[in-house]
């Protein structure tokens, strides 16, 4: 899809697992006192960018010099009220970032060095998942305003009783609680306390189970933070994509439907299938390292599977991250395209263009972990 194009779509999405437009969260909350105490980034062109998970193509594999095969994306639109104008695009850490990103908004380069940090944050993320962005900029002590992070009420609700059902047997053993009633309480506060800020002394017995301090400690809760997240989204988006498979199937587009187009479009179609049903393994080979560690941990009172784990969960994270921003991606922008039903078919052409990109981006690469 042209950038152009992709750019306008993006008019009416404030975040995604791809995506993170500061463009549409600067309209929502102009009038936001928060937001302009506590901005995501101190330059106000950078804080109106939009951010991208964007998978390089052989053409671009040249700007980034280890060859990342998904970079972060800044996205500098030329005109903030009608994106399809198109913008000028510049990723993190590609030969010439910093001068370029100076050069385009006016600053040197130590008056930007914040917002440098700040990049660098998020170009560690496998995703911009709102929580996991939230999460990454807290444990590194900047906190911007709550605007930023746009994780629905309901969303907020459904993950908290997830983590609560998730860690309940680890806290009573760390915290010695047996009684079911009283338990309750407990685990809820501190999954609350778990999901909702940095590792406090509220889980100091955690800690002491778990054999870690300091920033060992708060870094593996932030990557068990993330495999929570993970689990709890993957357990969500599963039905999701036996839908789109589902209706991929159905669609007749309209337009040229030549023998040839049919074929290739039935050929995309089924390796996509099989992409898909690839990552989703992936996804539960990851969490199975996950769940194997816990549950040696809870059932049979193993700390140091599990404290090896959290010690090399930060390699799973960047695996199960990149799975599951690939799948998230053509779940939520297929729902989004086809939202009209059959009233909203696409040309040829275009399914095409949407059947090739999911294709493209279900492409198998090397993993960053190898297997206990």
């Amino acid at each position: 899809m042209s950038g152009i194009r992709n750019l306008a779509a993006l008019a009416n999405s404030a975040s995604s697992s791809r995506v993170l437009n500061l463009n549409l969260v600067a309209k929502r909350y102009a009038q936001d006192p928060l937001r302009r105490n506590a901005p995501l980034f101190t330059d106000d062109l950078l804080n109106r960018s939009i951010l991208v998970k964007h998978r390089l193509r052989r053409d671009e594999a040249y700007l980034l010099p280890n060859s990342k095969s998904v970079a972060t994306k800044i996205i500098f639109p030329l005109d903030f009220d009608n994106l399809e104008l198109g913008g000028r695009s510049i990723f993190v850490n590609q030969k010439g970032f910093r001068q370029a990103i100076c050069d385009l908004v006016g600053y040197r380069e130590l008056e930007l060095e914040r917002d440098f940090l700040v990049l660098g944050m998020l170009n560690e993320l496998p995703s911009l998942d709102p929580f996991l962005v939230r999460e990454q900029l807290r444990r590194n002590q900047h906190q911007p305003a709550e605007c930023y992070f746009s994780i629905s009420p309901a969303d907020s609700s459904r993950m908290q009783s997830f983590t609560s059902a998730e860690m309940a047997p680890l806290i009573r053993m760390a915290f010695e609680t047996t009684s079911a009633s009283g338990g309750a309480g407990m685990v809820a506060k501190l999954a609350d306390a778990l999901l909702s800020t940095n590792a406090d002394a509220r889980l100091d017995p955690l800690r002491t189970t778990l054999g870690l301090q300091g920033d060992q400690f708060n870094q593996g809760i932030f990557s068990w933070k993330g495999f929570i997240y993970y689990k709890w989204q993957f357990s969500e988006m599963m039905q999701s994509l036996i839908r789109v498979t589902q209706e991929m199937d159905q669609i007749k587009p309209s337009g040229r439907n030549d023998a040839a187009t049919r074929e290739e479009i039935r050929d995309l179609k089924i390796s996509i299938r099989k992409r898909i049903r690839e990552a989703a393994r992936n996804c539960s080979k990851v969490l199975a390292v996950y769940d194997d560690a816990f549950a040696d941990l809870v059932h049979r009172g193993n700390t140091a599977a599990f404290r090896r784990f959290l010690l090399e969960a930060p390699v799973f994270f960047l695996d199960l991250g990149y799975s599951m921003g690939v799948i998230s991606h053509i779940s939520s922008f297929w729902g989004y395209r086809f939202k009209g039903g059959s009233a909203n078919l696409p040309t040829s052409d275009e399914f095409l263009e949407i059947l090739i990109e999911f294709e493209t981006g279900l492409t198998p690469r090397q993993p960053y972990s190898q297997p206990w």
